[in-house]
């Protein structure tokens, strides 16, 4: 295994989550942060012997691993960590027009019924600063947990479900991305808490709608640049 990888990372004796859920927290997160890079193979005995534990709930992540687009199984090969391609990148922007402007709407509009923004703008703080300290890794921290409150915020257990897979592919595309202009998203995501803290609901999923095209625009061309010979 990548030799970057931190040893005895899991708190494998903490009896309200099983082992194989644990570890494919542990794993989903090295993906997304590039501690396991892109083609990099899953070798389940170096990780049974690091986490001390058998193969089983090793092989027991893996399935859900796969189902969200973090692994692959090649022939011969095993479990290989997937690259993000443009035609990834496609599909899930198009998830995201429908699912985030949505969550922005219900969100305003619990707003309007009287929920508290308070957490909202604690994160919206937070990608601010962030983003003045200009630690890529705690940018796209940040912005995630942005959304990731904006989704809470709109009380509805079902997107959240829906969601929770396509956060863990945002938070990868977020981390690719430390070129684009971060301070236009973030003055985008203070329109956005704004509309949303407002209760307005139209204009929360016409922001979040055009945050959203802008981010598709920025990512399909970052994307392209880096698949240009």
């Amino acid at each position: 295994m990548d030799a970057g990888i931190v040893t005895n990372a899991l708190p494998l004796g903490v009896a309200d989550q099983s082992l194989s859920a644990k570890i494919y927290e542990e794993l989903r997160e090295r993906i997304i942060e590039g501690v396991i890079p892109a083609g990099e193979r899953i070798r389940e005995r170096e990780l049974a012997e690091e986490f001390n534990v058998s193969r089983i709930p090793i092989r027991e992540a893996m399935p859900r691993l796969e189902s969200e687009g973090f692994i692959r199984t090649v022939p011969r090969k095993g479990a290989v960590v997937t690259e993000m391609t443009l035609g990834d990148v496609e599909e899930l922007f198009a998830v995201r027009s429908s699912l985030e402007v949505l969550a922005a709407r219900l969100a305003a509009q619990a707003c309007a019924g009287g929920a508290s923004s308070s957490e909202l703008f604690e994160r919206l703080a937070a990608a601010e600063s962030a983003l003045e300290v200009g630690d890529d890794r705690e940018i796209a921290a940040a912005n995630s947990a942005l959304h990731e409150e904006i989704l809470r915020l709109s009380g509805n257990s079902l997107l959240i479900g829906l969601m929770g897979p396509i956060n863990g592919r945002v938070r990868r595309l977020f981390r690719l991305e430390a070129e684009r202009d971060q301070q236009v998203l973030c003055a985008e995501h203070q329109q956005l808490c704004r509309a949303i803290a407002d209760g307005n609901v139209e204009y929360a999923g016409s922001l979040a709608y055009a945050h959203v095209e802008h981010s598709r625009s920025d990512s399909l061309k970052l994307m392209r640049e880096r698949l240009e010979p």
